[in-house]
């Protein structure tokens, strides 16, 4: 096993798949992000790094319950992770936002 690999795959195949899930981001390609961190997380399935980009594709597309599910996930070994935290912050508000909407949308109709 050379350097570049770990137990779970070549570390080149998880960068590459972690720098297509940046540029599909960029692109706002967010559903195709999704699908190239996801396969990084198969390789590397604990990268907190990956679980916050692929949660922040998971809030551009309103897919709160997600989102939230990848932030916890990187939290699982270290609780203070700065990015998870800031990621989850967005998400909770994402959901405050939807909240607020559906109320509002019920109160004109009713």
């Amino acid at each position: 096993m050379s350097d570049n690999e770990g137990e779970q795959g070549p570390k080149s195949t998880f960068s590459i798949y972690i720098a297509e899930g940046e540029q599909l981001f960029n692109k706002r390609e967010y559903t195709k992000a999704i699908q190239s961190y996801s396969t990084a997380l198969t390789l590397q399935p604990e990268d907190k790094n990956c679980l916050v980009a692929r949660s922040k594709c998971y809030v551009k597309l309103g897919d709160s319950e997600n989102a939230l599910k990848d932030a916890e996930a990187s939290l699982k070994e270290d609780k203070k992770f700065f990015k998870v935290l800031f990621s989850e912050r967005k998400v909770h508000s994402h959901y405050r936002s939807k909240v607020l909407q559906l109320k509002k949308k019920k109160k004109t109709f009713f």
